[in-house]
């Protein structure tokens, strides 16, 4: 099984861009009535079932509660990564290789918890995208902060008492 890091980071930087540019406040659904976003919540699974959903919270008291989990069901913008499950099911027995953005090739042993590996990919596309001013138009507050969950709390970022730094918005 090979899992290309590269497809998934362009696939999914194309589907940020899109819920990006095509947000409207008054349609927004994520916690919160319309208004500025306090946070960008990008949720992920791959063990039960493969997907990103990405949830707009304008709660004025928005944090990493786990409030966007209640906007996975029925969420239209939810983009389907198969891949991921399929390299799930086949890592509970058998390694795996993983093609790094940068093209080179790392072996993944059997039983290996892969929600890291996908959650550190979701920072690098929400960093890039960042960089790039992707985010500069959102109607948002002036301290907006990224959070990445994966669904069954295998990983986490930031870490709670490092909000506020590294994970602004801009």
């Amino acid at each position: 099984m090979r899992l290309d890091l590269r497809r998934d980071y362009d696939e999914i930087s194309a589907y940020l861009a899109n819920l990006v540019q095509g947000f409207n406040p008054k349609d927004n659904y994520g916690p919160g009535d319309p208004g500025p976003i306090k946070m960008i919540e990008v949720g992920f699974e791959y063990s039960q079932a493969g997907w990103v959903v990405v949830v707009f919270d304008t709660r004025p008291d928005a944090s990493p509660d786990g409030e966007w989990t209640m906007f996975i069901e029925d969420n239209a913008a939810l983009l389907d990564r198969p891949e991921w499950q399929k390299a799930g099911e086949a890592n509970i027995e058998e390694a795996i290789t993983v093609v790094q953005l940068d093209g080179s090739e790392t072996i993944v042993p059997a039983a290996t918890e892969l929600a890291e590996l996908l959650g550190e990919l979701l920072k690098t596309i929400l960093w890039k995208c960042r960089e790039d001013g992707l985010f500069a138009l959102l109607p948002k507050v002036a301290k907006c902060e990224f959070g990445i969950e994966h669904f069954g709390g295998a990983y986490g970022w930031p870490e709670y008492e490092e909000r506020g730094k590294e994970n602004l918005v801009f």
